[in-house]
């Protein structure tokens, strides 16, 4: 059985030319590793991992032109 927690990815993008950042993608993530895994969740398919507490839903940002990864949402 999978942990099954969940997770929002939300993928943005800088407009050129102007301080706004705009939301491109909305990606569901749900992780598929063993019920009651120690450390991140992962979502295998989409190929991002988080940290959430249980029956949280976490939201996660990613700028589609930076490499640092993706920031959680405070």
């Amino acid at each position: 059985m999978d942990c099954g927690e969940v997770a929002v990815l939300i993928l943005t993008s800088s407009v050129e030319g102007t301080s706004t950042t705009v939301a491109r993608k909305r990606i569901e993530l749900r992780c598929g590793l063993d019920a009651g895994h120690q450390g991140l969740h992962r979502d295998a398919q989409a190929g991002e991992e988080w940290a959430s507490t249980p029956g949280h839903k976490a939201t996660l940002l990613r700028d589609e032109n930076d490499d640092g990864g993706s920031k959680p949402l405070p």
